[in-house]
């Protein structure tokens, strides 16, 4: 009975040094590690690697013993703890991180917000997010933790297949990160899953300009040439069947003529386009729905209209965009497609280049 009540004490204490606990706008200034810290803090990572994570706890705090306001050691710290399940100590390492004005800021928010989702407190996660969201939105300089924030807060929404709400704060770390690939891959899933057809090929689209040969990018090559796949022909008929969807949303545009001549781009062809090979076709097909987009004046104001659709226009007018599809067919495995870029390795690199640091226009 004793060692009963005697966990309900600890659990209790738990609660409610979480509850205790909250954050404020962060107004320390973070030291850099030396270098000798720079191997501790390395050795440590590698013992957390190793699962070995009371030794690589020893290691964090002799760099904090030297350097207390080192928040890359902090945030390791933190990190080591909470996949050791020590909770507790997790969070008042976590906690401490916040008060810094460091790159590490939001990845303390999310080792927070990750014990309160691990102690099935969903909700409290998602008021952390919003109130540091609310704190530092404003804030010049912490652009890139409010997309990080805004992209955390869209992963538990989808989580909670709210995918309304997630659908709008994963907009927001585009809008506040554009060359963030995270939100862009999370928004074209929760795009492609609730019927936006068009503005989940855009999201793919930008996450494959960002992020090669991983299952994220393979993901997204397979719902951008989903979308983009030839209409299929009657065998009988010979005649092309394409299936309009009249309830797809229409929020972020009016798609419903796209969905008209998407399936007929790689289908449709002319004499002259015979002897073209297959890439040939499908960078072309690439090219004019770009060029058909750009030319849509409804869809500036929206999302996608501000967003994605000048990153294509751009690419298209500095030539990129014949290296962009057979970039996707090649992430898709076409050894053709591989060939061709090879053989444009300069412009390829390039375009790569250019993708990763090109800023939407605010």
């Amino acid at each position: 009975m004793k060692r009963q009540l005697l966990l309900y004490f600890v659990i209790g204490v738990f609660c409610v040094s979480i509850a205790a606990q909250k954050i404020t706008k962060p107004t320390l200034t973070p030291t850099e590690p030396t270098e000798p810290q720079k191997s501790l803090i390395e050795e440590g990572i590698k013992l957390h690697d190793a699962k070995k994570y009371g030794e690589a706890i020893k290691k964090y705090q002799q760099v904090l013993q030297e350097n207390p306001d080192c928040t890359l050691a902090l945030y390791e710290l933190s990190l080591t703890y909470f996949n050791n399940a020590d909770y507790q100590n997790a969070l008042e390492t976590a906690f401490k991180g916040t008060r810094y004005k460091s790159k590490e800021l939001s990845l303390f928010y999310g080792i927070i917000a990750n014990v309160w989702d691990d102690k099935g407190k969903p909700e409290d996660a998602i008021k952390l997010y919003q109130d540091g969201i609310k704190m530092l939105k404003d804030e010049e300089g912490y652009e890139n933790h409010v997309s990080s924030l805004y992209y955390n807060l869209g992963v538990t929404y989808t989580r909670q297949k709210k995918y309304p709400e997630a659908r709008e704060v994963l907009k927001n770390a585009v809008e506040y990160n554009f060359g963030y690939a995270s939100p862009n891959y999370l928004l074209a899933e929760v795009f492609y899953g609730t019927k936006y057809k068009v503005p989940a090929l855009l999201a793919a689209a930008r996450l494959i300009s960002l992020e090669l040969n991983s299952q994220r990018t393979n993901r997204s090559v397979t719902i951008f040439l989903d979308i983009l796949k030839s209409a299929k022909k009657d065998e009988k008929t010979g005649n092309i069947n394409i299936f309009l969807d009249f309830n797809a949303p229409k929020d972020e545009g009016d798609f419903a003529m796209y969905d008209l001549i998407l399936g007929t781009l790689t289908t449709v062809k002319s004499e002259k386009d015979k002897n073209k090979s297959e890439e040939e076709v499908f960078a072309e097909a690439v090219d004019s729905l770009i060029a058909m987009l750009g030319e849509d004046k409804k869809l500036p104001k929206t999302f996608v209209g501000k967003n994605y659709i000048p990153f294509l226009v751009e690419m298209k007018k500095n030539g990129y965009s014949k290296i962009f599809a057979y970039l996707v067919l090649q992430q898709s495995g076409n050894k053709a497609a591989e060939k061709w870029l090879l053989d444009n390795r300069k412009k390829s690199l390039e375009f790569l280049d250019w993708a990763k640091s090109y800023r939407a226009a605010k």
